[in-house]
């Protein structure tokens, strides 16, 4: 094995791709530019219907307001709270929007109250309509007063202080530094992140350059020199891992802009540094590097083995929904993995990328982690060289 025709084969697809408007577009203009549009467009209409969900007026009705006039006050002196008259059809009118909430208030609840037993009260609401929830927490809020002073009364009846049904004051302090905390935040979102950016990097690369070569013809005048294919295969395949790679960076400088800028999905957090030490770059590295080889050498066997683009497209779908969902599965909560489950790819990257940022370094799952990628990258750059040995896949039409 030649590395200087290796260096040959890189250089050439990387000027070629470099030359390609379609890759400029894919590899800098979009996560440079698009990605923090998005999250930023998603953060501030998110921001903008919460705020007017938060200002708009709850209307409600409430039925057998006569029996409690003490609770019906509460209600009334919450300028954020419209008591309705009540229609023929009240929850019709809750289904259709209409209203947000509707209170019952049984006739023996004021007797209930006053003899010092617990009252009843009936709250219906659409836990699927955003007013309709801040219409319940609206209630819910008004109902706990009403019960505090009850619950006051009823201790000045019996001449004890509040402290005798509280015996206990819990006191809680977060011992997680603000680095732990940036940690945490970023193991739940960036692991996902970064899988789904090293294959939308590789993917376009990886096409035009095998299965885009095919179309275009111009395969034959490689096949036609003295480099052998595993030369061939190796270069373009280092080429799909630089532009993988440099597509990836791009992409979480991008989203790490939106996320500061304060008005995306995550900006405006309270008490978080964001900031990551050599020594976890070091071990993200250790981890991503076998993963791009892995993504980059299955697109590379993918793309040679398809007739054309269109073909290797239909192919790569299925692939790159099933990293979505393995990626998915590494932003569940309360899911942890273990032993053998540590040799499945993808996953096994998602989760030790997940552990690293938040501080815990656990070197078997690390090595076993690139030790199982870097095994079936070389397995999918041996089958990509076998299938570029074959003159009937290379030229079949």
């Amino acid at each position: 094995m030649n590395w200087k025709n290796i260096k040959l084969i890189f250089i050439k697809e990387l000027v070629g791709t470099v030359r390609d408007k379609r890759t400029i577009i894919a590899m800098i203009i979009i996560p440079l530019i698009f990605y923090p549009i998005l999250f930023m467009g998603i953060g501030y209409f998110n921001q903008m219907g919460n705020e007017k969900s938060e200002e708009a007026i709850s209307k409600i009705i409430i039925i057998g307001a006569e029996f409690s006039p003490p609770l019906l006050k509460y209600f009334q002196n919450n300028p954020k709270i419209e008591i309705l008259s009540i229609p023929n059809n009240p929850l019709l009118k809750l289904q259709k929007g209409e209203v947000q909430l509707i209170l019952i208030i049984p006739s023996d609840f004021k007797d209930r109250i006053e003899e010092g037993e617990s009252g009843p009260l009936i709250l219906k609401y659409d836990a699927t309509e955003t007013k309709s929830r801040i219409a319940q927490k609206r209630i819910n809020q008004a109902i706990a007063e009403y019960e505090k002073e009850i619950i006051s009364q009823r201790l000045s009846m019996m001449h004890l202080k509040e402290e005798f049904i509280r015996p206990l004051i819990l006191q809680t302090e977060n011992v997680a530094s603000p680095q732990k905390v940036t940690g945490s935040l970023l193991g739940v979102l960036l692991p996902y992140l970064i899988v789904i950016l090293i294959f939308v990097g590789a993917m376009h690369t990886a096409v035009d350059i095998t299965a885009g070569e095919k179309e275009r013809g111009t395969i034959t005048t490689l096949l036609v020199s003295q480099i052998n294919r595993l030369e061939i295969v190796l270069g373009k395949c280092f080429a799909v891992m630089l532009i993988s790679f440099i597509s990836m960076v791009l992409g979480l400088i991008g989203l790490t802009l939106a996320f500061l800028s304060g008005t995306s999905i995550m900006g405006g957090i309270e008490g978080v540094e964001f900031g990551i030490s050599f020594s976890t770059i070091f071990l993200l590295f250790l981890v991503l590097l076998p993963l791009v080889g892995l993504a980059s050498a299955v697109l590379i066997m993918v793309g040679i083995f398809a007739r054309n683009i269109k073909e290797a497209s239909s192919y790569i779908t299925p692939i790159y929904m099933l990293t979505i969902f393995l990626g998915v599965i590494s932003i569940s909560q309360g899911i942890e993995l273990s032993g053998k489950m540590f040799l499945v790819p993808v996953l096994n990257s998602s989760f030790v990328f997940k552990e690293i940022l938040m501080g815990k370094i656990y070197w078997s799952h690390i090595i076993t982690t690139f030790s199982a990628n870097m095994v079936i990258a070389t397995l999918a750059l041996l089958g990509a060289t076998r299938l570029f040995t074959k003159e009937e896949v290379l030229f079949r039409s």
